[in-house]
């Protein structure tokens, strides 16, 4: 069960501005392939090194939108923009998740068409029955002309937080596969659920020339690096271009 949220969920454009944290660039302590803190002397942080591990040894390197921390508005956003057993959708949080990706994706069309996709994959739900709301904001937000395509299905595997699945996901039957996909999904914590689907996806003979998510989890409490890192980005100036990001470093050399 999801805790509820801070305040009353509301959303007007421009709010975003004051949630969204600008994610790190790789260095010793933010990991190349998840921006989440690497602990210790690795190229990767501990979740992306046992994810592949368990899968095929491959990282799929994740661009997040921005980070986020609980509690906060975004987290809220993200949480309640879709509905869940004790909760109904919220259209304010609705309004906001599709305007923070719209935006997205309309400031990196020269990235997104670079990337040459011939269809966006959302990433399933754990439990939730297809469609992914995730989905349908995508169509709705017609911002790009990529098509959204359900490839991938749950199977009964277990799949969970820190806990990857080789066969937690299938190719969707009556489905042809496309060659290359942008694999996109809402939220990203330990990387198990996405990792999973990317790996499904290889497996298949399929590129996943790309994986997006709004929202970057970060606990600035698991450890005091965690929390200096965290802290160290939400005093940065956020930047929608993936391009400009890469062209301005804000962590340490």
């Amino acid at each position: 069960m999801h805790s509820p949220p801070e305040s009353p969920i509301s959303f007007e454009v421009g709010d975003e501005e004051g949630e969204l944290i600008l994610p790190g660039l790789p260095d010793l302590e933010v990991c190349p392939g998840c921006r989440g803190v690497i602990n210790g002397p690795y190229a990767h942080c501990r979740n992306c090194r046992e994810n592949a591990a368990t899968l095929d040894g491959i990282v799929q390197e994740v661009v997040p939108i921005s980070l986020y921390a609980k509690p906060s508005r975004l987290r809220d956003w993200l949480t309640f923009y879709k509905s869940a057993e004790e909760t109904p959708q919220d259209p304010q949080a609705l309004r906001a998740v599709g305007h923070i990706l719209g935006r997205f994706l309309i400031e990196n069309v020269a990235w997104l068409t670079a990337l040459q996709p011939e269809a966006i994959v959302v990433v399933p739900s754990t439990m939730r029955p297809p469609p992914h709301p995730l989905s349908m904001v995508i169509e709705t937000l017609r911002v790009v002309d990529v098509p959204v395509v359900p490839l991938l299905a749950r199977t009964a595997l277990p799949l969970g937080h820190n806990a990857p699945h080789r066969q937690a996901f299938r190719l969707a039957e009556g489905r042809e596969a496309p060659a290359r996909v942008l694999l996109v999904d809402d939220v990203y914590t330990s990387g198990a659920r996405g990792q999973s689907a990317a790996y499904a996806l290889r497996e298949a003979g399929i590129s996943v020339v790309g994986f997006c998510v709004i929202g970057r989890r970060y606990n600035p409490e698991w450890t005091p690096q965690a929390r200096e890192v965290f802290e160290r980005q939400k005093s940065a100036a956020f930047e929608w271009d993936i391009r400009a990001r890469l062209a301005t470093r804000t962590s340490p050399t």
